[in-house]
């Protein structure tokens, strides 16, 4: 049956099938990461993670930041292994966001696992 109730109706062997809507990120086919660029300099945002295939970001934001800080606790503050991670957050975050989250930190009443 239908969404509606209604029976599904078989296709005869002369329809086609429509295609499905295009998805926005494919696990298939490796997008090249944004970029836009300014004279020598080169604007970039986190790359695809298929972990975080839909529209809203959010939960990636917050993995990106843990991510960073596991590696600096790890690693040692200013780690230069972590840069990467640290541009990857930032890009993807809003800065509202990560200021209450270092504030957090910071008092030690931060939820994030590290």
């Amino acid at each position: 049956a239908s969404a509606r109730g209604k029976p599904a109706r078989a296709m005869s062997s002369d329809e086609e099938e429509a295609p499905a809507p295009a998805m926005e990120h494919s696990e298939e086919v490796s997008a090249p990461e944004p970029t836009a660029s300014a004279g020598d300099l080169e604007l970039k945002t986190t790359p695809f993670d298929p972990r975080f295939p839909q529209t809203n970001q959010a939960k990636h934001c917050y993995t990106r930041y843990n991510e960073f800080h596991k590696c600096q606790a790890e690693n040692g503050e200013g780690a230069e292994e972590c840069e990467p991670l640290a541009k990857f957050y930032r890009s993807i975050c809003p800065t509202e966001w990560t200021e209450k989250w270092n504030e957090e930190r910071e008092e030690g009443t931060w939820p994030g696992r590290y």
